[in-house]
């Protein structure tokens, strides 16, 4: 199993960074790798919440499944998704800081059902895309927290 976190303070409260980070209906509009969403369920954010996410990687646009399997109002959550037999569990967390709110995302790469041992070769390539994939999420986050506060 391949783990990445990443994390960055941002300058606003908890309650206004988990609002922007929970809206996903306008993802597109807030992170660039997101080309589109289409959500699967209907009302509020939580726990059975599912959507399909369009995303960019490595140059091609690649769609998949969200589902909230885990979560708990401005504190944290966590979306899990499917890939050719791979479990993906990522997982949010927004913590009060002096000044406004640390957020971390832990991206957990699970090999369901694959040989022990098949993706080890490959798990330090993608720590670094994946690191760096989150990263940039969360810098596009910040700046659009910025744009809608300033």
């Amino acid at each position: 199993m391949a783990n990445v976190t990443v994390s960055s303070d941002m300058p606003e409260t908890v309650e206004r960074i988990f609002a922007l980070f929970t809206d996903i209906e306008h993802a597109a509009q807030h992170v660039s790798g997101i080309k589109k969403t289409e959500m699967l369920t209907t009302g509020p954010f939580s726990r059975g919440s599912r959507w399909l996410e369009s995303r960019e990687i490595l140059g091609r646009v690649d769609t998949a499944e969200m589902e909230v399997t885990a979560f708990e109002t401005n504190h944290t959550y966590t979306i899990t998704h499917h890939k050719g037999g791979l479990r993906i569990d990522t997982t949010f967390s927004f913590e009060p800081i002096p000044g406004g709110t640390k957020v971390s995302i832990e991206f957990a790469l699970n090999n369901q059902g694959l040989p022990p041992g098949l993706l080890s070769p490959l798990e330090w390539a993608m720590a670094g895309k994946v690191r760096d994939v989150l990263g940039h999420d969360l810098a596009d986050l910040k700046k659009s927290l910025d744009q809608i506060v300033h």
